[in-house]
């Protein structure tokens, strides 16, 4: 099966901040929450440290700052075809068409930093996305869906619904035959013993033909495993 990598766009952006498509976010922390602040002091003092001395003085508004980062946010996008117009393939139109069954696109390597909502801890990796290319959809950049990554992982999250909603999303993109897998480090786990240095979870998200077809499945698998083996980026 032949590997297709795409070149990337630096015109192609899904960040709501600087995306031109109509979008309705609100990326601003605003004013601090005092009880918030309060609450976090609390939780020092229950530690049996000294919330005011003098290392400890700005830590409870550090750390509201902070969480407030990763606070939810709205967001109405409409994702249609201007998304995904520019990008050029490595090889042409007429050829994916013909040989839409036999070629996987990849994109590997994507980073993202988030946090674990069970312990609102950090956790981070790479997303790996796979899919095949319906017929009448074009190709997608790695900003695209750098920028996609970006979006759902820098928040409260858990693992799995992140590979999920990063699927779901590029999905209805690129015709539906989408592949996912997420590999990331948790500070919780390494923090507990649970989960060694240097050592990883994966997750998978599969839609499409994907979802019944072990052998790409298994076949993009190995595209990754190859990529890490040979240190590919």
């Amino acid at each position: 099966m032949e590997t297709v990598h795409l070149r990337a766009s630096s015109e192609q952006c899904w960040c709501p901040s600087l995306s031109t498509i109509s979008t309705k976010v609100s990326s601003k922390t605003g004013p601090i929450n005092p009880s918030m602040v309060t609450a976090v002091s609390s939780i020092l003092k229950s530690l049996g440290e000294d919330s005011v001395r003098k290392e400890l003085a700005g830590t409870p508004n550090r750390f509201v700052k902070w969480l407030l980062n990763f606070q939810s946010i709205d967001m109405d996008v409409k994702l249609n075809g201007s998304l995904c117009c520019g990008i050029k393939p490595l090889i042409a139109a007429s050829e994916v068409a013909n040989n839409i069954d036999k070629q996987i696109y990849t994109e590997l390597n994507l980073p993202f930093w988030s946090q674990c909502e069970h312990h609102i801890l950090p956790f981070h990796g790479v997303v790996h996305i796979g899919y095949f290319l319906s017929e009448g959809f074009n190709p997608i950049g790695k900003s695209l869906l750098q920028s996609i990554v970006h979006f759902y992982g820098f928040k409260l999250q858990v693992q799995e619904r992140l590979t999920k909603q990063i699927a779901e999303t590029v999905s209805p993109l690129l015709g539906g035959n989408v592949i996912v897998v997420v590999e990331a480090s948790h500070t919780c786990m390494i923090s507990r013993g649970i989960e060694k240095f240097g050592s990883s979870t994966a997750t998978i998200a599969v839609l499409g033909c994907f979802s019944n077809d072990f052998a790409s499945r298994t076949s993009f698998l190995q595209i990754i495993a190859n990529a890490s083996s040979s240190g590919l980026q």
